[in-house]
């Protein structure tokens, strides 16, 4: 067993954790630079957008969709101005915010009517994730606005 695997269990059981994710299994490399790159290339009017790290692995889709389905962030009641977009959306990169996922290319989008989350896959697909609804997207839906306004991963 790894120290990684070591260390979780402990945190774990601490925290009271019910079920352990497993690491992820996303091990295609891509800096920040190409990440810059490749954003700027899908989105050459966007206002800002922010990349945290220097090196971030693409995302595994069968390993997002595992992670997804074991996240409860969709289960939460929508509530507006008290539990809306931008909280579930927080929520999501929060549960993406641990060892074996954290430097995943994965993390929140504002467009200029709706907060979700935003991933790039090993195919260097640009997805939307709803946090609402776990569906991935490769474009927005109408009710989730025309324009991006910012990125930050």
């Amino acid at each position: 067993m790894s120290w990684l695997n070591i260390i979780r269990k402990i945190a774990c059981a601490i925290c009271g954790c019910q079920k352990l994710l497993p690491l992820s299994t996303s091990t295609a490399p891509i800096t920040m630079e190409e990440l810059w790159q490749l954003l700027y290339q899908r989105f050459p009017q966007m206002g800002a957008f922010h990349l945290s790290d220097k090196i971030y692995r693409l995302c595994s889709l069968q390993d997002i969709r595992e992670f997804l389905h074991q996240d409860a962030t969709n289960h939460y009641l929508y509530q507006a101005e008290n539990y809306n977009c931008d909280d579930f959306s927080y929520r999501l990169m929060g549960q993406f915010s641990v060892p074996g996922w954290s430097d995943l290319a994965f993390g929140i989008v504002w467009t200029n009517l709706h907060a979700l989350n935003i991933m790039v896959g090993v195919d260097k697909q640009v997805y939307f994730i709803e946090p609402q609804l776990d569906e991935l997207l490769l474009e927005l839906k109408d009710w989730m606005g025309t324009s991006i306004r910012f990125i930050i991963m």
